[in-house]
Order: structure tokens, then sequence, then C-alpha cells
């Protein structure tokens, strides 16, 4: 078959395209959004909303608001905090490398971080994970602010763990842009 021929082939033979794979992520931002959105017409926006006069001419606040304000409660009371780790050896993003990269052995710690209910929130889904060769590990649960506490510990700490003292002062002739001792774990930019 010549080109010319090629050129004008029918569409029949032609493949499939293939699909975005942003489509999917759009779907999910729209279906969060109306979630979202939904949540926050339900919130009571005037006093007479937020109240109910009883039979006995006093006042208590109305069912829509007290599960608005338990909603609240609950998702200060439920967190968790968690690992990033390397499950490969390899390079990593590190926003404080001069390279913009480290370099961690399989299980060194890439990230420490909290979340609440809906981890799906912090964007590691398993796919993500599998993609950038980490695994997530589960280390408490509590209330917010003991999660909190529990996180600037341990990257507080970091600079002292075992896996961080082993590698070289950035001073040092063995150290590379992309391997020495740092401050914080590669995926944390501060102490949050």
């Amino acid at each position: 078959m010549n080109t010319v021929a090629k050129k004008y082939q029918s569409k029949g033979n032609t493949p499939a395209p293939k699909q975005n794979p942003r489509r999917g992520n759009l779907w999910y931002i729209m279906i969060i959004s109306l979630v979202g959105f939904g949540i926050f017409m339900a919130i009571p926006k005037t006093w007479e909303e937020a109240v109910t006069l009883q039979e006995d001419g006093t006042y208590r606040l109305s069912e829509k608001w007290e599960r608005a304000i338990l909603r609240k409660q609950e998702k200060t009371e439920r967190h968790r905090l968690y690992m990033l780790v390397a499950s490969t050896n390899g390079y990593f993003q590190c926003a404080h490398s001069p390279s913009g990269k480290f370099y961690l052995n399989a299980g060194e710690v890439y990230r420490y971080g909290t979340t609440g209910d809906t981890f799906a929130a912090r964007g590691y889904s398993q796919k993500w994970l599998a993609r950038n060769n980490l695994t997530l590990i589960f280390i408490m649960e509590g209330d917010l602010a003991t999660v909190m506490a529990a996180q600037t510990t341990l990257i507080g700490n970091y600079a002292l763990l075992p896996e961080n003292l082993r590698r070289p002062l950035p001073s040092e002739a063995s150290a590379k842009p992309y391997w020495y001792r740092l401050v914080l774990p590669p995926g944390n930019k501060s102490l949050d």
C-alpha cells in the first residue's frame, strides 16, 4: 500500500483514541465540590434556622445545627498520623535539596503527615503510591491536637534518625547534592 493510500485510509481501521486520564480527576473534583456545596447548604445561615422554639417558650438548638456542630467536632476528634516510606531505592522529590531530588533507600522515611476522616483528600491513592514508589504506614489515631503534636515531634527528631545520621554531612567530600544529612524528611517542607 503506498503512502497516498495510507493517508486516505478509512477511519474504521484507525485505533480508538486513548482516554485522557485527567478526565477521571475532573469527575472526582466535581463530585467533591457537589458534596461540599451540599454540606455548606445544610449549615443554618440565620438564627431562626439554628434554634427552635420549644412548647414551654424556651429555645434549643435545631437538629440541623446540632448535626453541623457534631460533624465539626468529629473532624477534630478523628485524625491519623502517617508516614510515607520509600518502597524501593531511588530518587524522590525534595523541595529543600539543591538538586530538587533526594536519594532514599527502601524503608527510609519520605514524609510524616496527618489526615482526617477522608484520606482520599490527601491524594495518596494506591495508584499514586505505586507510581511514586512509596508505602503508606499509619502510626496512630487520635484527636487533632494529639496527632499534630506527635507529627511535629517526629518531623523535629528526623535530624537524629539513624537513617539520616548514616548519611554524610553536607560539607563532607562523600556528600552529594541528592544525598547528605537533612534537617527535615525529604517530603516535609516544615514542621507542619
